[in-house]
This record gives structure tokens, C-alpha cells and sequence, in this order.
């Protein structure tokens, strides 16, 4: 089985944006938010010509990920989950700027956006 790729500071402020509009309550695995965010991931993944599996960045991932920032949240009266990497409280404590995160988020979104795009008419005029 193909290990997932760590993280990527892309997808993780992605993931923080989705947190911070829900803070401190996620949405689960089931919510087409988590649904939309681990689309775009997986998306993006095969655009860069990743070999993914059908666990990469899928929704039961996407909605772990969104756990893993509770443990930052003085908002979250819990633990939030132990695991994952230290970019996390990284992203955490550099886009705790609401309007920050967003500009960031957006930037994001439109570069996947534009690069999904670009392949796709590239594949069109061969």
C-alpha cells in the first residue's frame, strides 16, 4: 500500500480555513464542506501527477486533519487529537488573522483552480 504523502502547507491552511469558519466544532466526515475540501485535495494531488490511493486526503483524512487543530484551540474545552506534524501549529499561529488566513486560502484555491484548468486545455488542444 502507498504511504500518503505528509501534509502540505497548502492543504493545511485549507484545512485551517475550514476549521476556523466552524471553530471550535468541526464538521464531520459527512459534510459536504469535508466532502468539497478533500475533492479539491485529491484533485490538485493528480493534477501534480501524485499516485494516490483511495484513502489520499479523502474525507474520513480531511475531517482527522480539522480534529488535529483542536488541540491549538483555547476555544475547544478539551485535547483535541495528539497526532500530526509541527506545520500545524505553525499554520496555526500564523494565520490566527482571520482576513490573513482567507487572502491565503483564496490564493490557494485559485492557483489549484488555475493549474486544474491549464490541464485541462492542455489535454483539449493535444
Amino acid at each position: 500500500m502507498i504511504k500518503n504523502p505528509k501534509w502540505t502547507y497548502s492543504e493545511l491552511v485549507l484545512a485551517l480555513e475550514l476549521y476556523m469558519n466552524f471553530r471550535p466544532n468541526p464538521p464531520g466526515k459527512n459534510s459536504p464542506e469535508v466532502d468539497q475540501l478533500s475533492t479539491l485535495l485529491r484533485l490538485n494531488a493528480l493534477s501534480d501527477r501524485l499516485n494516490i490511493n483511495n484513502v489520499f486526503r479523502n474525507k474520513n483524512g480531511v475531517a482527522m486533519k480539522l480534529q488535529n487543530f483542536r488541540r491549538f484551540d483555547p476555544k475547544f474545552k478539551g485535547h483535541g487529537l495528539r497526532a500530526g506534524g509541527a506545520l500545524e501549529k505553525t499554520i496555526w499561529d500564523r494565520y490566527q488573522n482571520s482576513n490573513k488566513l482567507e487572502k491565503a486560502a483564496t490564493e490557494i484555491r485559485n492557483n489549484i483552480e488555475k493549474k486544474l484548468l491549464d490541464k485541462i486545455y492542455a489535454s483539449g488542444n493535444s
